[in-house]
C-alpha cells in the first residue's frame, strides 16, 4: 500500500481530529468494543505473523492517491482449523518460528478479541462506509486554503479558481505567487502534499462533477468549461480522480436522482 504523494500533515490532522472520525470512532468502540485509528504511511503497523490474526485496513483516498487508512485493532478470527493457541503454535512451528516468537505470540494472542468471520465481514462493511465518508471530507480539505499556508500557496489557489477554464502555465502561476517556479513547486508540494499539476486537474474535475449534475451541459461542454484542452484529456483526468468516465458518473447521478433537471 504505497502512495507516491502524501497528505499534507496539517490537513491530516484536521481529518483525524474532525467530528466525523472522532464521533465514528467513539460510536464504533462503544458498539463493538474494538478500537480504530487513522494511519498514514509513517504510522501504519506491520501485519501480524500469527495465524488467524487479522487487522482490517480501509483506504482513504484523495484523487487516486491513498492518503490514510482507517485501521481496526487486530483480532483473532475464529476458525475450526485453529480452535485454540496450541493449533496456532503448531502452525508457527511448521514455519520455523522460534520458541521466543511463539511465547510472544501467546501473550499477544491471549489479549486479543475473537470474532467470527460473519462478524468480521459486517465490521468491514461499517469501516468501508467510514472510509468513503472520510474520502469525501478529505477531497474538500484538499481543495481548501488554510491560514497556516504560506502566501504563495494561497495565491496559487486563488489564481487557479480565477483562471480555471483557461490554459494554465506554471511560470504564470509562480509569477502571480511572487516566487520562482522552482521554489513554487517545492513549497506547493510541501504544504498541499500534491504537485501543482495534480491539484489543478483535481480542481477541474471537481468543477466538472458539479456541471455534470446539469443535463443542459453535454460532456464536451463540461470538459472545456472546466479547462481541459481536449475531450480525451478530460476523460483521462476524470477517470484518474473518480475511477469512472464522465458518462458513467452522470449515469450514476441519474440513478440516485442527483441530476438537477432545471438547474440555472
Amino acid at each position: 500500500m504505497n502512495s507516491s504523494e502524501q497528505f499534507a500533515p496539517a490537513t491530516y490532522e484536521r481529518l483525524l481530529n474532525g467530528e466525523l472520525f472522532q464521533n465514528y470512532r467513539e460510536a464504533f468502540q462503544t458498539t463493538t468494543g474494538l478500537r480504530l485509528s487513522l494511519d498514514t504511511a509513517e504510522t501504519i503497523r506491520p501485519e501480524s505473523a500469527i495465524p488467524t490474526v487479522t487487522r482490517l485496513r480501509l483506504p482513504v483516498r484523495v484523487s487516486e492517491k491513498v492518503v490514510a487508512w482507517v485501521t481496526m485493532q487486530p483480532v483473532v478470527v475464529q476458525s475450526d482449523k485453529y480452535s485454540n493457541f496450541e493449533d496456532v503454535a503448531r502452525a508457527m512451528l511448521e514455519k520455523d518460528a522460534s520458541a521466543a516468537e511463539i511465547k510472544s505470540a501467546r501473550e499477544t494472542y491471549s489479549k486479543m478479541s475473537a470474532v467470527t468471520r460473519a462478524r468480521l465481514k459486517a465490521v468491514q462493511t461499517l469501516l468501508q462506509v467510514l472510509a468513503v465518508q472520510l474520502s469525501e471530507v478529505a477531497e474538500q480539505l484538499f481543495l481548501e486554503a488554510t491560514e497556516s499556508e504560506p502566501a504563495p500557496v494561497r495565491k496559487a489557489r486563488e489564481f487557479v479558481m480565477k483562471h480555471l477554464s483557461e490554459a494554465m502555465f506554471l511560470e504564470d502561476v509562480a509569477r502571480y505567487a511572487g516566487v520562482s517556479a522552482f521554489h513554487f513547486c517545492k513549497v506547493f508540494k510541501k504544504h498541499t502534499g500534491h504537485t501543482f499539476t495534480s491539484y489543478v486537474n483535481h480542481v477541474r474535475v471537481e468543477h466538472a462533477k458539479k456541471l455534470l449534475m446539469k443535463p443542459r451541459y453535454c460532456v464536451t461542454e463540461v470538459a472545456f468549461d472546466a479547462g481541459f484542452q481536449s475531450l480525451s484529456q478530460f476523460n483521462r483526468s476524470f477517470r484518474r480522480v473518480t475511477s469512472k468516465s464522465p458518462t458513467e458518473y452522470r449515469s450514476e447521478l441519474r440513478s440516485k436522482g442527483a441530476v438537477v433537471a432545471h438547474a440555472a
